[in-house]
């Protein structure tokens, strides 16, 4: 944005002030002195009119003009007698003027007795006076061209404007220049404190003057000090979590160990168990060993979910991006959840068209994982289908759309929340509320996004898309954090399904 120069425009701005308020003194000094001349020419037409009509009155009238001539020289005025024998009746008898008015102008003269006229040399102002009982003198006094005094006025006038303004412009140029180096210089020391290699609070301003500027430096050292003193403190703080996200993650890592190495171990002496590796079980035995097996699978899950969701907010999970066909990895979820349908009489399948994208295969299969069992556990009749459609050039978009009892609008703005629960799942005190939580943030993590159309009693329609990428490009692989690895474990296969139920 532009701006005009603050120097020379403080004093140009003076001057026009100036300027304006000489050219207004000026016009009203000329005003009140071309008044006063017409004021003098009025007085003068009453004190010629009273003396030459005095005069005139002790004259025989055959002298008369003589005498009006020579008083019109020496007062240079215009007089005229005028003689009336009837209200309307008015005629001139002596006229010592240039040119009289017409008969009606004089005749309005004579019965106003003074004012101003308009004659032959220009406007006049008028005075009358009766010299007889019929006759009565009208003396014209010429109003004054320039007013008296006028081109005093105007040389004092123009002589203190210019010294006033000279001495004004030049005060305020040093004042304004005075101001801008102040501002320069602060304006200076603020972007040497933004460059990027200085320290965050920088350096205290010296304090140069006490104005404005000064005042304004002195409240600016004062937030430094503020925004420095906070700048430690959260220096502070930051060292602080730092060294609480390291104590977290290796307090994770041991129980994580700790936890998942006599669960693998109860699940694998439940597995020789349910194989009757050391003889046969009774009904009531293998009940018990399944309930045994799947408490023990539960908890599993559930540490799993907790430690993947703190390697997500630690940032210490990677993705392996390669070529995936996003159908085939569909028509894969689909027929490993099928023995999650049970007795139900669900349909499950999978539908759309072959689509390859840039991603990974184990995470994308995760996140189809979750929906694709959420769906199965809340629906009870109909059927669960997962839709792949490639939307346009850049997007692949999969659909699960379930004929379950819906999610009503409360419950859809909490369940990808983390250790939020759907209704059902909070009375049942099953999941962690962290399955759509850890899916969201999984699709996150691929640039993509999550949405959920739903109505209550007609089911719901989970949708996630995915950008395509670049397909050529080689497969990314990066190690995972210290919180991934007990995650692998020594079992294989894909990881264990989360459960909409989480959310």
């Amino acid at each position: 944005m532009s701006r005009l120069p603050f120097v020379p425009l403080t004093p140009i701005v003076v001057v026009l002030v100036g300027l304006a308020v000489a050219l207004g003194i000026g016009c009203v000094g000329l005003d009140h002195l071309a008044r006063a001349g017409d004021d003098h020419a009025s007085s003068r037409a009453e004190l010629v009119a009273a003396t030459v009509g005095s005069r005139l009155a002790q004259l025989p009238p055959e002298k008369r003009l003589e005498a009006m001539q020579i008083a019109g020289r020496r007062a240079f005025a215009e007089l005229v007698v005028v003689a009336q024998d009837g209200a309307q009746d008015t005629r001139i008898v002596h006229d010592a003027t240039y040119g009289p008015p017409d008969p009606a102008a004089l005749a309005k003269i004579v019965a106003t007795e003074h004012g101003v006229a308009d004659m032959r040399r220009g406007r006049a102002r008028y005075a009358v006076r009766s010299i007889g009982p019929t006759q009565k003198l009208v003396v014209f006094v010429a109003e004054p061209q320039n007013a008296r005094g006028a081109d005093a006025l105007v040389f004092a006038l123009v002589a203190l404007v210019v010294l006033l303004l000279g001495v004004a412009a030049t005060v305020a140029f040093a004042v304004s220049r005075d101001v801008v180096r102040d501002v320069d210089f602060v304006t200076g020391r603020v972007r040497g404190m933004a460059h990027v290699r200085t320290e965050p609070t920088g350096e205290l301003i010296p304090v140069r003057t006490m104005d404005e500027v000064g005042v304004l430096t002195a409240a600016f050292n004062k937030l430094v000090g503020r925004f420095g003193k906070s700048e430690r403190q959260y220096r502070d703080d930051l060292t602080r979590a730092s060294a609480a996200d390291r104590e977290r993650a290796a307090f994770l890592a041991a129980v994580s160990h700790e936890l998942r190495s006599p669960l693998n171990a109860i699940l694998g002496f439940a597995d020789i168990l349910m194989e009757e590796v050391d003889g046969p079980l009774t009904p009531a035995a293998r009940e018990e060993v399944e309930q045994i097996r799947g408490s023990g699978a539960h908890l599993l899950a559930l540490i799993n979910d907790i430690l993947e969701l703190s390697a997500l907010e630690s940032g210490q999970l990677r993705l392996s991006r390669g070529r995936v066909d996003v159908m085939a990895l569909a028509n894969e979820v689909v027929r490993e959840a099928r023995g999650l349908i049970g007795q139900k009489p669900i349909v499950l399948r999978a539908e759309g068209e072959p689509v390859i994208a840039r991603l990974d295969n184990r995470r994308v299969r995760q996140v189809l994982g979750n929906l694709v069992n959420n769906a199965i556990k809340f629906t009870q009749h109909g059927e669960v289908v997962v839709r792949v459609v490639r939307e346009g050039m850049q997007q692949v978009a999969v659909s699960v759309i379930d004929t379950g009892p819906g999610i009503s609008p409360q419950e859809r703005a909490l369940i990808f929340e983390e250790y939020k629960q759907a209704t059902s799942e909070r009375q049942r005190r099953r999941g962690t509320g962290l399955g759509l939580a850890i899916a969201r943030r999984l699709v996150a993590l691929h640039q993509g996004s999550i949405e959920l159309m739903s109505e209550v009693g007609r089911g719901s329609i989970f949708t996630v898309r995915f950008p395509i990428g670049n397909i050529e490009a080689p497969t990314s692989i990066k190690k995972p954090g210290k919180l991934l690895e007990p995650l692998v474990g020594p079992q294989t296969g894909p990881p264990p399904p989360m459960r909409r139920g989480d959310a």
